[in-house]
């Protein structure tokens, strides 16, 4: 079996929108502190080919990931589904669509979008060798904290900087993140090719106050090793991502600097002593698998629709309404979130067929390399449903990988119960309804996605 690393440049140009820190913010590119890549992986087995493709972008929606997709095959000479998608969720990149009022995507840039990031498996395509694969796991702590049971730094008063940024930092409940970076490595007579790393946490050192483009301390990382290691391709896998955010995010411009620097740095770090720890392990077989299923929807039906959407309509016509997105009641609901709102149910009721509310699958893929097996899913993954899947899958090594061809968050039980963020207002978000039991079904499916690949 023969494996090739590649990448190729999808950094945006100025003056495009960004993706993500809240609706309607109109966060417009100033400057490229660093370039966006996309990167590839092809392994090739006799004539059968099967491709990872991780993107500096905070997501694709359905259609995105299909396209891109197939653009992808055509040029690395597989099937579309055979192509691993997945992204690293900076939210200092271009929005690419899915998500209503996070970031309006440039027409441009979307049409040109594709064929750069083909570009990456061609290059990947050409540098296919023989190689030997090592694989290690590490401790990476103090670099997470889990936002739903810790302070995951959205409190109005936070620690100071230089806390969180100590070497020596760690969260209160470091039960509730996963302390583990996952390293699997490729090199020829000596000299790395390429390396995945594996880390479950947002991408999200910056703010709504930040109007820079870069891949946020996983992109930066992935960078240092690559001019550490010249000519090699360092990927992230984002893994149980949902609730775990980094120390520091959500400050100003010159916080956002410093943190970006020191906990790129640290993240680096760990990466390198994966690499110092990994050992040879066999990769003898390689195997793909896509489905696409579908997760129980919390019920509702066109009259209960057109009820909330003529409750949202009225307050967007009381005098003294302002298009200030900042402006409203608090927490959640801000002129700009009950515009998502909006937007959501309407989007939701036009996909309406009859009495039906739309029945929309997600992603589900698997991709095996050896021991390896890399389980995604097109959703954010909270953190405590790892665990059923690590358990349940007969592979040494699963790793759950988030964002896999998809957008919309898999929250556990508890962020359910509570009706907020991640399980109300994200599906308003996508247009589409809340999951009912996505904290019981998603561990099942990835489990029965792990088997089938054994």
């Amino acid at each position: 079996m023969k494996a090739g690393f590649g990448s190729s440049d999808i950094t945006p140009r100025p003056g495009v929108q960004l993706a993500g820190y809240g609706p309607h913010r109109n966060r417009a590119a100033q400057k490229i502190t660093a370039p966006l890549h996309a990167r590839a992986l092809v392994l090739a087995a006799g004539r059968r080919r099967h491709v990872l493709v991780n993107l500096e972008l905070c997501g694709t929606d359905r259609a995105t990931a299909a396209r891109l997709r197939a653009a992808v095959a055509q040029r690395a000479g597989c099937r579309p589904d055979e192509v691993f998608l997945t992204v690293t969720h900076t939210h200092s990149g271009p929005s690419t669509g899915g998500m209503l009022g996070w970031g309006e995507p440039d027409a441009l840039y979307m049409e040109t979008l594709p064929a750069r990031v083909a570009e990456a498996a061609a290059r990947a395509v050409a540098a296919l060798t023989g190689v030997e694969w090592r694989y290690a796991e590490v401790p990476c702590e103090g670099i997470a904290v889990n936002r739903e049971t810790d302070r995951g730094g959205w409190e109005p008063k936070p620690d100071p900087l230089a806390v969180r940024l100590h070497p020596r930092w760690r969260p209160a409940r470091p039960q509730d993140t996963d302390p583990t970076l996952r390293v699997l490595a490729a090199y020829a007579d000596g000299r790395l090719l390429g390396v995945l790393h594996h880390f479950g946490c947002h991408a999200v050192v910056g703010s709504e106050q930040t109007f820079d483009v870069h891949g946020d301390f996983v992109g930066l990382a992935s960078q240092t090793i690559e001019r550490l290691h010249p000519g090699a391709t360092a990927i992230f896998l984002p893994g149980a991502i949902g609730d775990i955010n980094p120390p520091v995010c959500h400050r100003g411009p010159a916080e956002t600097a410093r943190a970006l620097r020191v906990l790129s740095r640290k993240y680096a770090a760990v990466i390198r002593r994966g690499l110092r720890a990994a050992r040879p392990v066999a990769v003898d077989q390689v195997r793909g698998l896509r489905q696409e299923v579908e997760f129980a929807r919390v019920r509702t039906t066109r009259r209960e629709l057109l009820a909330r959407l003529a409750k949202l309509e009225a307050e967007f016509q009381v005098p003294g309404v302002t298009d200030d997105p900042k402006r409203g009641r608090p927490p959640l609901h801000t002129q700009g979130m009950q515009m998502v709102r909006l937007q959501g149910l309407r989007t939701l009721l036009a996909g309406f067929r009859g009495g039906r509310p739309p029945r929309l699958p997600v992603n589900v893929q698997g991709l095996r390399i050896g021991p390896v097996a890399l389980l995604g899913v097109g959703l954010e993954v909270f953190h405590s449903l790892q665990a059923p899947v690590l358990r349940g899958s007969p592979q040494p090594h699963p790793w759950l990988v988030s964002l896999c061809g998809g957008l919309g968050y898999a929250p556990d039980q508890r962020a359910c119960e509570k009706v907020g963020y991640t399980d109300d207002l994200v599906p308003s978000i996508l247009g589409e309804t809340p999951y009912k039991k996505i904290y019981r079904e998603l561990p099942e499916a990835m489990v029965r996605l792990a088997r089938q690949l054994a």
